[in-house]
């Protein structure tokens, strides 16, 4: 069985169904085929984004680049991500909430015991700057729920703790990069190095779930883009 790899461009490879979209890319650069090849970050399936480590199936799947109109959003999803393990290294204490692309950036919620300072914000764009630079790869694992919720309640993280308990049974799916996890539908990058320029932007409060009888958490808003002439 065949899938047939689309950039685009609209050029058009075969590569064999059950392999990684990942492995058929590599697979393809190597056997000499366009470089362009190496920028994908991601595939669409049936109209649907999956990461580029998804296993082809048979027929057409389209690469998804840099370029791609649906590109941006996956990379300030993933930059969300980038910036949540910065601030749980530095703020051991924090607790994660969400962390969505939206329509001009990006943004993540946390429960901190103190504000943050426009400072502090400097201090977590320089560890995002050693996260992107190290380059991890974000891998996608799946939990039942049961482990998910004894994942969360072991870390104490009580608002991940409350969305588990809201899905239905069945598996779910965890995003990894290095020592940071997080519980998240994707898809992702491939790895942290993508992001060539980013900004935070600003701190904000927000109610939890937008509930004001619910905590105020702190709400971060930034931005990011995969060229720096963007």
């Amino acid at each position: 069985m065949k899938s047939l790899l689309i950039t685009p461009a609209g050029n058009r490879y075969e590569a064999p169904a059950g392999i990684s979209g990942l492995e058929a890319v590599k697979n393809l650069v190597a056997g000499g085929k366009e470089k362009a090849l190496q920028e994908a970050i991601c595939l669409k399936i049936d109209g649907r984004l999956v990461d580029l480590a998804t296993k082809l199936p048979e027929g057409e799947v389209f690469l998804v680049t840099p370029d791609s109109p649906e590109a941006l959003e996956v990379l300030r999803h993933s930059t969300s991500h980038i910036m949540a393990q910065a601030v749980t290294r530095l703020f051991p204490e924090a607790k994660l909430g969400i962390g969505p692309a939206i329509a001009d950036g990006f943004y993540y919620d946390f429960d901190l015991p103190q504000p943050l300072t426009p400072e502090d914000l400097e201090k977590i764009e320089a560890e995002m700057r050693k996260i992107i630079k190290e380059d991890y790869p974000i891998t996608r694992s799946e939990l039942s729920r049961e482990k998910a919720l004894a994942f969360f309640r072991e870390k104490g993280e009580k608002y991940k703790v409350e969305l588990v308990e809201e899905l239905p049974e069945g598996t779910i799916s965890f995003y990894r990069q290095a020592e940071f996890a997080d519980l998240c539908r994707g898809p992702h990058l491939p790895s942290t190095g993508y992001p060539a320029v980013f900004k935070l932007m600003s701190v904000a409060g927000a109610y939890w779930r937008g509930d004001s009888a619910r905590p105020m958490l702190q709400r971060i808003y930034g931005t990011a883009f995969f060229h720096r002439e963007d």
